[in-house]
């Protein structure tokens, strides 16, 4: 099968862009779906470092980062909009590439929402996937959302049942470029967008309450949450690549206090990778993220916070780490996603009635305590 991956038009999928949950998503894609025998078609401007059986080159370096730089000066300040210069750049030299490529029965996938929209009606003769659906605005039918939770907030939000050919599919993760560290750290990390809506308040009062660093490391503006009343709450501007596993792992644990419903919480995910346990809300994916007094806690008012910090060295950083590997890793999310796919690819044939499978459906979600024995499928 055929599968045609659409970059994001304001960024590139390179390490230097990491901080972009929807970049990562198309940098590991063809990495997670070769092994399955696909052939991956990349669309994404110029500088990538990624796998695919093809690179088609949009935007040249010379052409991209003029475009950039003006998208940022724009308002709304640093958004990727679509009435931008640099979208309709890259719109136009993408149309014709996949007019060039797409065959009947191919797949597009969709990393990031409704961009390109207009290309159902383009390109009738392929399948249209929004591959990881963790923004609150959605244009086609197939879609694979990141956690249970986000697929019934859209059916809530959208008034209506589920669908056979929609899917849940975490975010996964090359686990090579998180490394795991079992001695607990000495500080506490918010990690993410510097912004009111993931819980900066919570984080202000849990730092003025502990004896421990607290950091802010994220785009945005902090003066809004630093005090010098609070002098263990300091800032570091965003890290990317190798660097973020440094971080996140040396932290004593994750503070994630969204205020909103959590598509996925891409970032507490890392933490766990690398075996730091994660303290979020009680809502959203965390309930799917967050094994209760496993992999971290799940809390409510700032005694569940502070309890939860108390709490930390119960927790096992080696079990965190193993954990999170065997669900979030590209072999893991791999298999699920090769099982959409052919289950799409069926309709080309009996439709629902056609069947996937075995060893692309039945497969170990979590990892299981020693204390139990697997019994294998023969």
């Amino acid at each position: 099968m055929r599968l045609h991956l659409l970059g994001l038009f304001h960024t590139i999928p390179h390490p230097d862009y990491s901080h972009c949950a929807f970049t990562g998503r198309v940098m590991r894609f063809g990495k997670m779906m070769l092994p399955f025998g696909y052939e991956v078609i990349e669309y994404s401007n110029a500088g990538g470092q990624t796998e695919a059986s093809e690179h088609v080159t949009l935007l040249s370096k010379e052409e991209f980062e003029p475009l950039r730089a003006r998208m940022k000066a724009a308002p709304p300040h640093g958004e990727a909009t679509l009435d931008s210069d640099i979208y309709r750049a890259f719109s136009a030299k993408l149309k014709p590439e996949l007019l060039k490529r797409v065959r009947p029965g191919d797949i597009v996938c969709h990393p990031f929402g409704h961009t390109h929209a207009d290309l159902g009606e383009l390109l009738p003769q392929a399948y249209h996937v929004e591959i990881g659906v963790g923004y609150p605005h959605c244009h086609f039918p197939m879609r694979v959302y990141e956690t249970y939770q986000w697929w019934s907030w859209h059916q809530g939000k959208e008034q209506r049942p589920g669908g056979a050919y929609e899917w849940v599919c975490p975010m996964a993760y090359d686990i090579d470029e998180w490394q795991p560290q079992e001695a607990m750290g000495d500080y506490l990390l918010y990690f993410g967008r510097i912004v009111e809506c993931k819980g900066l308040a919570v984080v202000r009062e849990i730092a003025r309450h502990v004896d421990l660093p607290v950091i802010l490391c994220g785009a945005g503006d902090p003066s809004p949450w630093l005090s010098p009343d609070i002098p263990n709450l300091t800032y570091r501007p965003p890290v990317t690549g190798l660097a973020r596993s440094e971080l996140l792992g040396g932290a004593r644990a994750m503070l994630m206090p969204t205020v909103y419903t959590e598509p996925f919480g891409g970032a507490g995910v890392e933490a766990q990778l690398c075996g730091t346990p994660l303290l979020a809300s009680d809502h959203g994916a965390f309930s799917e993220t967050v094994l209760h007094g496993l992999t971290g806690y799940r809390c409510k008012t700032l005694g569940d916070w502070l309890s939860a910090v108390e709490r930390l060295p119960w927790l096992s950083r080696r079990a965190i780490a193993e954990q999170a590997r065997a669900t979030y890793s590209l072999e893991a999310c791999g298999q699920q996603m090769d099982r959409i796919f052919r289950q799409i690819a069926g309709l080309s044939g009996e439709g629902w009635y056609s069947r996937t499978p075995i060893n692309a459906i039945w497969r170990r979600d979590a990892i299981l305590p020693a204390s139990i024995t697997a019994v294998e499928a023969p």
